[in-house]
């Protein structure tokens, strides 16, 4: 039987006697060895937590378990496979519909069996429910630290360093966190982004200032000797306040505060002031972030400004000049950028074509085909269980069986592609001809609904008030 292991230790169990990646491996050896088992492949991830399955080689040993290329998978124990029930049930489905194996070498696990599928299925819930409760031990942990006055871990922020556990003013970096709450006042946190910038200064992580690295530091209590826990958390990738966050007086002998207590709270009324004025436009701009700039790659974003005559002037900046300062484009006219795209969605709508469209089967046709396979597949198992063809003839149907609806998978997807390509060229139609009568919202909804990116590249500068600028679209990207 074609035999591969699979062996994984996270970075906090390295250490740990009897789960190293070596003492694995002679463990799984010496049992595949006991079973006549050959060992084809080893799948080693390194410093991965079991939370779930996006490790590299377990992404490989998924593949493989698809193109067959093995009968059993070995592991040390299941907690260094998986400790997730839902990845635990969605392996075993992947493993039984290509006829692959699952074993432990120190568990009693056989997924041959409904009882052993159970067993199995409850070792992983216990897995579970054990990794949960430790991370309700570690957060309430966490949270009697911090009341007490105690960090919880992370880099040092902006303006101090690490060292031995404690936070120690870096002075090089220290000015400026001063310079940023000083200046905060009087510019805004897109124009300090692009003050540091033009310095040559980088952030904590070596990457450029933005307005939301700038927002970051003056929204930290830290620099007023202060320390602030679960303030935000991430649910689904996205960031949100807890509500629930602790500030308490930072319990460290000798700690220095970079910035005064009636500064900060100046500095926060101000921030909140700002941000209902940011947000007071309901303007809506049909471009804004799907469109970016060919010469640094940032996107661009909608604003206006109103002009001597009263009219409203409607244009796009790219935020690699106006938030980072590492750009030169100048803004562009909305009316220059809908030109751009009018032309781009004539040449779009002819460029979308679909290969050999008389070879492609219709819905219907492949619902009707998969129907056929059913009848086939129950057919052969009636024939299999009166007895009227062997087990090897009956494997042998059920085998044919597959293949047709493999095949049948494929044209399927050629059907649903061809589907959405013609409906892709229809929408463009649409929005060609409609544009002119559509509200900003609805161009807005027509661009994002169907564009990922369209990329900008000036080709001559606009020269108020008589030249306008010019561009082209020189890629674009479907969704």
């Amino acid at each position: 039987m074609r035999c591969v292991i699979y062996r994984r230790v996270s970075t906090d169990m390295q250490a740990e006697e009897g789960f190293s990646l070596e003492a694995q491996r002679v463990r799984l050896e010496s049992y595949a060895s006991s079973q006549g088992w050959t060992i084809v492949d080893d799948y080693c991830d390194d410093g991965f937590s079991a939370k779930n399955i996006d490790r590299p080689e377990m992404h490989r040993l998924v593949d493989d378990i698809h193109a067959k290329k093995f009968d059993v998978v070995l592991v040390y124990r299941l907690d260094r496979f998986v400790r997730s029930v839902t990845d635990l049930h969605d392996l075993l489905q992947l493993m039984d519909k290509h006829d692959v194996k699952f074993k432990s070498a120190t568990e009693i696990f056989d997924t041959t069996s409904a009882t052993g599928r159970l067993f199995i299925t409850l070792i992983a819930t216990l897995a579970q429910w054990e990794r949960e409760t430790i991370a309700e031990r570690v957060h309430m942990a966490m949270t009697k630290k911090a009341e007490q006055g105690m960090r919880n871990g992370g880099v040092a922020p902006y303006g101090y360093d690490l060292i031995e556990g404690k936070l120690v003013v870096n002075d090089q970096e220290a000015k400026w966190v001063r310079y940023i709450f000083n200046r905060y006042l009087n510019v805004g946190s897109q124009s300090l982004a692009k003050d540091l910038n033009s310095k040559g200064l980088k952030t904590k992580k070596g990457d450029n200032w933005s307005d939301f690295s700038i927002r970051y530091i003056l929204r930290n209590p830290i620099y007023t000797g202060l320390i602030r826990w679960n303030y935000e958390t991430t649910s689904n990738g996205i960031r949100k306040r807890t509500g629930k966050e602790i500030v308490q007086e930072y319990e460290q002998d000798g700690f220095e505060a970079l910035v005064d207590r009636e500064q900060f709270e100046l500095v926060q009324q101000t921030l909140q002031r700002r941000s209902v004025i940011a947000f007071r436009s309901d303007n809506a701009y049909p471009f804004s972030s799907v469109a970016k700039c060919k010469k640094c790659g940032y996107s661009f974003s909608g604003s206006f400004k109103k002009l001597k005559s009263g009219k409203i002037h409607r244009f796009y900046k790219c935020r690699g000049k106006f938030n980072f300062g590492v750009c030169d484009v100048q803004a562009i006219s909305e009316d220059v950028i809908e030109n751009a795209f009018l032309q781009l969605l004539v040449l779009s709508e002819t460029d979308i074509e679909v290969n050999n469209p008389e070879e492609i089967m219709t819905i219907e046709d492949v619902q009707r085909q998969q129907a056929h396979l059913r009848r086939k597949r129950e057919r052969a198992e009636e024939l299999y269980l009166e007895g009227d063809i062997t087990k090897e003839r009956y494997n042998k149907l059920l085998e044919d069986i597959r293949k047709e609806e493999s095949s049948l998978v494929a044209m399927s997807s050629e059907s649903i592609s061809a589907d959405a390509l013609e409906m892709t060229k229809q929408m463009l139609k649409g929005i060609k001809n409609e544009w002119s009568s559509l509200s900003y919202e609805a161009k807005k909804s027509a661009v994002h609904s169907l564009f990922k990116s369209i990329t900008l590249d000036l080709i001559e500068p606009a020269v108020p008030p008589k030249k306008k600028a010019k561009i082209q679209i020189s890629d674009y990207e479907l969704l």
